[in-house]
């Protein structure tokens, strides 16, 4: 049912496509008249025994025989007289037995009801006169019209509401079937419940989309205040006082956790420095101090390289509590200088002036950077986008860090659409929305994710 419920788009296109087409399909059909004509055969004997029943059955069943004979459609057609060949008497006419009775119906169709009557009753009369003629002296038996063709008055073909529910339920079969085996093989993941079916990893919590609306802007904003407080517990060594964040591949929504998780600690009085680690492609400058054009120098490479000292790299960002220490220069090498004597020791040092480091690293798809940087913070999250993300992506990516014995502390799940926006807004007078959105404004950088 889980499968149904997810797939239901599938099953229902399905469904309406082959019921919505045998419709329009049934209904563009030429309609064709049918009706019937009866013969009775009587064994000639003047008491009806059940050996004379029996008889005249077999005869009936002769009889069947030689009606579907293309001589007698020969007779018919030249009976018909108005040009009618052989060939249309054969295909639009047929006849059978009435089990357990001495009756031989015959069937007659045509696109017109008239003429559909005109050639039952016809083929009967031929067919009559050719028995009298040369079968009954040898069979001496009785042969007559039991039940004239009458006009038909309904189509009948076609048939759209039998067709329609014929097409609909082979729909909804096909639909059913295309649905598991979309399931089977589906690896994106779409929804919370598809990360914790194949991942024995916490979730640590869950980014709605970031919306216009008081209550969508409460919910994004309040996610990651979820995400601080459930990191206070989320080791059972002590407190987490500094965190990788990753994703298993680009645009995922990595930079933005940095962000919003560095303001939501700054929040609570914690003094956040921000290490952007990838060397390869530095957006963080731009995130957080979009006026200034101009490269923040010296950063992370040239302190790297042994250019500059730990304070000359550190820079405000206007944020309270918020500091940033910038890419720096693009290296030729950005891995090699990551596995420096000075890389694995900048977290501890930045440790000594600041209460929380928040490094930004590269998509693990990308290079072993983020690798790398593992195992010099207390933990890692990984960003897992409900919007792009496959599951071949975030196990390769979980794949990289335990090979490196990274500790990783757990998923962040963006673009959850399964996020609820309005349950944040229901505490909230409207003063103290309007109190809580200004103040958001003055300290919180919201990039789009």
């Amino acid at each position: 049912m889980l499968v149904l419920w997810r797939r239901k788009w599938i099953v229902i296109g399905v469904f309406l496509a082959f019921a919505v087409s045998a419709a329009v399909v049934s209904k563009l059909l030429d309609k064709v008249y049918e009706t019937k004509s009866t013969l009775i055969v009587a064994a000639n004997s003047k008491g009806q025994t059940f050996d004379q029943v029996q008889a005249s059955q077999a005869l009936a069943r002769s009889y069947d025989q030689i009606l579907g004979s293309p001589n007698i459609a020969q007779r018919v057609a030249d009976r018909l007289a108005d040009g009618t060949e052989k060939e249309y008497v054969l295909d639009h006419t047929s006849s059978e037995t009435i089990p357990q009775t001495q009756l031989i119906r015959i069937s007659a169709e045509d696109p017109n009801a008239a003429r559909a009557q005109h050639v039952a009753n016809t083929y009967a009369a031929a067919f009559l006169d050719y028995a009298r003629h040369n079968l009954v002296g040898t069979t001496e038996a009785r042969i007559s019209v039991a039940d004239l063709a009458p006009l038909p008055t309904a189509a009948a073909r076609p048939k759209p509401t039998l067709y329609t529910l014929i097409a609909g339920i082979l729909g909804l079969a096909l639909g059913v079937g295309l649905a598991f085996l979309r399931d089977r093989l589906d690896h994106r993941l779409r929804t919370p419940g598809d990360v914790e079916s194949r991942f024995e990893i916490p979730v640590l919590a869950r980014v709605p989309r970031k919306g216009r609306s008081d209550a969508s802007v409460s919910a994004f904003n309040e996610a990651y205040r979820i995400l601080r407080t459930n990191l206070q517990f989320a080791s059972g060594t002590g407190q987490l006082d500094s965190l990788a964040i990753t994703s298993g591949a680009e645009g995922e929504g990595k930079t933005t956790t940095v962000v919003q998780l560095a303001v939501a600690s700054a929040e609570v009085g914690l003094r956040v420095a921000i290490l952007e680690a990838d060397l390869r492609r530095p957006v963080l400058q731009q995130r957080l101090l979009p006026d200034v054009v101009e490269p923040l120098r010296p950063g992370f490479s040239n302190y790297l390289v042994e250019g500059t000292s730990l304070a000359d790299i550190i820079h405000p960002t206007g944020l309270p509590g918020v500091s940033l220490i910038p890419s720096g220069p693009v290296p030729p090498s950005p891995a090699a200088l990551l596995e420096t004597h000075r890389a694995h020791g900048i977290v501890r040092e930045l440790l000594r002036d600041h209460d929380v480091v928040l490094v930004d690293c590269p998509p693990l798809n990308v290079a072993a950077d983020a690798s790398i940087v593992a195992g010099s913070v207390a933990g890692v999250i990984v960003v897992v986008d409900l919007n792009t993300s496959e599951e071949d992506t975030v196990r390769d990516a979980v794949r990289r860090l335990r090979a490196v014995h990274a500790p990783l502390v757990g998923l962040l799940l963006n673009r959850d659409r399964g996020a609820e926006v309005s349950r944040y807004d229901y505490y909230l007078t409207p003063r103290h929305k309007r109190g809580r959105r200004s103040s958001e404004d003055e300290m919180t950088v919201t990039p789009p994710n």
